[in-house]
């Protein structure tokens, strides 16, 4: 692309130096008909290596800006549209707001008044405005807060924006010292670390004596955690190694609070949840069950990709997926071993809930799961496993690009889901006659959770 130099001379600029080489985490929000007011640009964000989420109307822009961090809003199309999508988007983003157009001065003082922070004209061309949106990713508050705001195993709950702990939903009152300590351990629950690198993570330097030091401040938090050194639910020694969180550690966005209610956004979950039932009394087998168990939840777009599997015999196979990429289909063709390295997998075994913002960072506890998901552009993921008769009938896995983990008001929905598809397979209904043979097959057995 050419450029104005000095001196009125041509200087040829490669569309990477004008971005800078920005590819942010979050997506970029683009509401409107894009397409017609920048041709070329969507595609041309996909083509660098930016995640991109589609809204045609404010509503939707607003649900899609709740449920997960955006990079930046471009807007566009006629005035009602941009206005409402404005005042509908600037309560629950920090992200920039970038309006594609070229608004009377009056207007654009308003708008910018109203919470955009930038108005591009569209003849700006697709790397012009790439640029621009660049540029202000580049600028906007570095303070953002990490995809991950919660970490909870069992009883314990620790805020780590508020960097506040809670024990049995009371207030656990911890040391700087120990509070680090303490969410060292939980983000790398299962792993043996040694005392070296705990104390050198912890402390930031060597001690004199580490390995007393550290000891010290353990039995400090066995003692506020209540947790019995001979049994423990979180904090185990590993001989002759140093420690590891005992415990399964659940992973949760900032949306929200664990256990809190919906807010306005909850009517639309409500209504995925009713479609989801409507349509399997129609259903006429499992895999067109599970299809139908995706849909709907596509249509919220809390993530990217989805998959349902089944538990048959030691492993576990595809029964539906949504948007899966082919090398990935490659891999699951012949079935998924139920193995401790598999995240969907230790779901099904323990039943329970897995979920972490970014599969590279836990790429240690779940090897293989790393390496079916991280070659593909995946970061956060959540596995449910789906129960049948009090046993573990199979999982519903999701995952998604931004390294932003799932909300508690997104897991409790997407565990209600799970509940209704399984109440779609117990009932005596249309999938009774399909779901019973397969059941009475011995190769096709259920497996204990345990």
């Amino acid at each position: 692309m050419a450029v104005g130099g000095d001196a009125g001379v041509a200087v040829s600029v490669a569309p990477s130096q004008l971005t800078g080489d920005v590819c942010p985490d979050y997506p970029v929000l683009l509401v409107g008909p894009v397409d017609d007011d920048a041709p070329g640009l969507r595609d041309w964000l996909g083509r660098n290596g930016w995640l991109v989420t589609l809204a045609p109307d404010a509503d939707r822009a607003r649900w899609l800006a709740s449920i997960q961090k955006i990079s930046v809003a471009l807007l566009t199309g006629p005035p009602p549209l941009v206005w409402s999508t404005v005042h509908a988007i600037r309560p629950v983003t920090l992200a920039p707001i970038v309006v594609l157009g070229s608004p009377p001065a009056d207007d654009a003082a308003a708008l910018v008044a109203a919470g955009v922070d930038a108005i591009v004209e569209a003849r700006s061309g697709t790397v012009g405005i790439a640029a621009r949106i660049a540029a202000l990713v580049r600028r906007a508050d570095s303070s953002w807060e990490p995809g991950v705001r919660f970490l909870a195993a069992g009883d314990l709950c620790v805020d780590l924006r508020a960097q506040q702990c809670r024990l049995r939903d009371q207030p656990l009152h911890l040391s700087p010292t120990e509070y680090a300590l303490l969410t060292f351990l939980m983000r790398q629950p299962g792993q043996a670390l040694t005392t070296e690198v705990i104390v050198r993570k912890v402390w930031g330097w060597l001690p004199t004596d580490g390995r007393n030091t550290l000891r010290i401040f353990v039995n400090r938090l066995r003692r506020k955690l209540d947790d019995d050194p001979r049994q423990p639910r979180y904090i185990a020694s590993v001989r002759g190694t140093g420690y590891r969180f005992a415990a399964d550690v659940t992973e949760l966005g900032d949306v929200g609070t664990p256990g809190a209610a919906p807010g306005d956004d909850g009517a639309s979950l409500l209504r995925a949840v009713t479609a989801l039932s409507q349509a399997l009394a129609v259903c006429r087998s499992v895999e067109d069950a599970g299809a139908e168990l995706l849909a709907r939840i596509d249509e919220t777009g809390y993530a990217d990709a989805m998959a349902v599997f089944r538990t048959i015999g030691e492993g576990m196979r595809l029964v539906a997926e949504r948007h899966m990429p082919p090398a990935w289909h490659d891999r699951v063709a012949d079935g998924v071993p139920l193995l401790p390295s598999f995240a969907s997998a230790h779901s099904v075994m323990t039943n329970e809930p897995v979920q972490f913002a970014d599969i590279a960072a836990r790429g240690e506890q779940f090897t293989a799961t790393a390496d079916h998901l991280v070659a593909a552009g995946y970061r956060a993921c959540l596995f449910l496993p789906i129960l049948r008769d009090d046993r573990v009938w199979g999982h519903l896995g999701l995952v998604r690009r931004s390294p932003e983990a799932f909300d508690a008001t997104g897991t409790a929905f997407l565990r209600a889901m799970c509940a209704v598809f399984s109440l779609g397979l117990n009932r005596s209904g249309a999938l009774r006659p399909l779901a019973e043979p397969l059941l009475d097959d011995p190769l096709l057995g259920e497996r204990s959770p345990n």
